[in-house]
């Protein structure tokens, strides 16, 4: 993981702007994940469900860190398929950070 980047939500080859309210701070990794996608399957029910959205909901109704905070895993269908499509709990080199910022008593964020 680097330097965070920006972001569209709404990515802008599906229609998204530039304005700040779709524009968030994301890894390049989970950036690169999701591309363009706006909708993801639950991997429980298979439902089609947006991903999460930063500005509009609230990350600890969807979300929850495990493993002693290296994984996440997620807690409703649009948690369940954000962290499946942005592989938020399998990169392996998402994984690798996250396990030195856990040694650094940089994480998990107490919320």
């Amino acid at each position: 993981m680097a330097r965070l980047e920006i972001e569209h939500i709404i990515p802008l080859a599906r229609g998204g702007d530039n304005a700040e309210a779709n524009l968030w701070l994301a890894c390049p990794i989970c950036n690169r994940y999701k591309g363009d996608k706006v909708m993801a399957r639950d991997p429980l029910t298979g439902a089609s469900v947006p991903l999460f959205n930063p500005r509009e909901q609230v990350w600890t109704e969807h979300f929850c860190w495990i493993d002693n905070g290296l994984r996440i895993q997620g807690l409703t269908p649009i948690g369940r398929a954000t962290v499946q499509v942005l592989h938020l709990s399998d990169d392996p080199d998402v994984l690798e950070v996250r396990s030195y910022w856990i040694l650094a008593g940089w994480h998990p964020p107490e919320d």
